[in-house]
C-alpha cells in the first residue's frame, strides 16, 4: 500500500502571464492590478515553448516568457 499526499490548491489562485518579453509580462502585472490583489510570483520566470496536450504547438512554436502569480484565498 502506498500513501498519497494531497495538496491543497482550493485556497490560491493562480494567474500566468505569458509575452513576448520580461517586460511585458511586469507592464501587464502592473496594468492588471495584480499586486494590489496580493498577487506575488511564484517562481522565476523564464521562456518556455508551448504544446497543448494533442501535440498542437501555440505561438507558432515560438518561444515565450511565462511568470505565475498566485494568492491565497
Amino acid at each position: 500500500m502506498t500513501a498519497h499526499t494531497m495538496i491543497e490548491t482550493t485556497s490560491e489562485d493562480f494567474i500566468t502571464i505569458i509575452a513576448p518579453s520580461m517586460a511585458e509580462v511586469m507592464a501587464s502585472f502592473k496594468s492588471q492590478g495584480l499586486a494590489e490583489r496580493q498577487y506575488s510570483i511564484v517562481h522565476r520566470a523564464g521562456k518556455h515553448s508551448f504544446t497543448m496536450a494533442g501535440g498542437e504547438t501555440l505561438f507558432n512554436g515560438a518561444q515565450m516568457v511565462a511568470a505565475t502569480f498566485s494568492r491565497r484565498g
